[in-house]
């Protein structure tokens, strides 16, 4: 009797623990309550400047994307349980059949949708390496960059801070992956906000060693030949001999450059002063090439001229701070004693700047 009685009792308990277990076992997001939903209803409220709408949507967003993490990790998890799976060994070539055999399918679907979006050689093949990811695909950059970007214009600098930073650090999770640099601006932004001038630089270079093309010691050491050899000829050598296309690094290198020279770091100055002008003339030549049949770089004079006709590359010029960029470049050549190579430069932007103020500057600066 006893034996039975200690017997129910164990039933009864296994029965409950597994019943337990089975209740706090993460579960699916319903389909409609996804993450990347709140995201951009987060993202329509950011834009309208209803910011308090905007911080509780981001943080849905973040609180259902833990969810979902934890559930994938869990399933994936409890594959392993299965002695098959477990036989297979660590190859996802070896494992993915074996699931497909067991008819796992939400353990399909899971790995099926990491190895298309990254390819299995980004987890060296190893279902383990695909199932720690995925653990840590719980952290949302996209929701995080959105709310530092909301705290910093509300003036809360240390909380854009610590979402900034945690955007950052898990930059490996964002969907876009050029968004990583997205939010190293905005950490460098908030960092010169705050007056802290070394983050600041430190976040801008950051950007610019993505840049293979400057990376290259031999590539700026010939550019800034160039420059130094300060002939009647180098600045159309200059503009005319190279070119390098970087669609995220401009603003950075104009910005180093222009924070050198406030610096009094003038070697350094003109390094990235003149990188981001072969930049600039790289980007302005593509545009043209792309709208005027038949054009071809000929001289800076005309490219600049060209430029006064398209609003659009003029505003870009603006925004970017490419029409001082130019006037920083021939001031950084003139306090390194180019003369020749400035004063070329300057009587250019003087007659052809598309912008008024940077004309004018210019025409003031000509060393006569």
């Amino acid at each position: 009797m006893k034996n039975s009685f200690i017997k129910f009792l164990s039933a009864f308990y296994f029965l409950l623990f597994f019943a337990w277990e089975i209740s706090a076992a993460p579960k699916k997001t319903p389909r409609g309550q996804e993450d990347w939903r709140s995201l951009q209803k987060a993202k329509t409220a950011f834009e309208a400047n209803d910011f308090g709408a905007a911080v509780r949507l981001a943080e849905q967003a973040r609180e259902l994307r833990i969810k979902t993490a934890q559930w994938q990790t869990h399933v994936l998890d409890e594959s392993l349980k299965n002695s098959k799976v477990r036989r297979a060994g660590d190859s996802i070539e070896r494992v993915l059949p074996i699931l497909k055999e067991l008819n796992f399918s939400d353990a399909i679907g899971i790995v099926s949708e990491y190895v298309e979006r990254y390819g299995a050689d980004f987890f060296s093949k190893s279902y383990s390496n695909l199932i720690a990811f995925v653990a840590e695909r719980e952290h949302y950059p996209e929701a995080d960059f959105l709310l530092g970007k909301i705290y910093r214009l509300e003036g809360e600098y240390n909380a854009a801070l610590n979402y900034m930073k945690n955007a950052y650090n898990y930059a490996v999770n964002l969907d876009v992956p050029l968004e990583k640099f997205d939010i190293l601006y905005e950490l460098a932004g908030l960092y010169r906000d705050l007056g802290n001038f070394d983050e600041y630089e430190k976040y801008l270079l950051v950007i610019a060693s993505e840049d293979s093309v400057f990376t290259s010691k031999g590539y700026v050491e010939a550019l800034l030949h160039v420059v130094n050899s300060d002939a009647p000829d180098s600045l159309e050598k200059f503009f005319l001999l190279y070119r390098c296309d970087d669609p995220v690094g401009l603003k950075a290198f104009a910005d180093l450059g222009k924070l050198y020279m406030e610096e009094n770091e003038i070697e350094r100055a003109l390094k990235f002063n003149a990188f981001a002008s072969i930049v600039a003339v790289t980007k302005i030549e593509n545009v043209l090439s792309q709208r005027t049949n038949g054009f071809r770089y000929s001289d800076f004079r005309n490219l600049l001229s060209l430029c006064s006709a398209h609003d659009d590359i003029v505003e870009w010029g603006i925004k970017n701070n490419v029409w001082e960029l130019f006037c920083c470049l021939a001031d950084s050549a003139a306090v390194s004693g180019k003369i020749q190579f400035s004063t070329s430069l300057f009587r250019i932007l003087s007659e052809t700047s598309p912008v008024d103020y940077w004309k004018n500057y210019a025409s003031e600066r000509i060393i006569r």
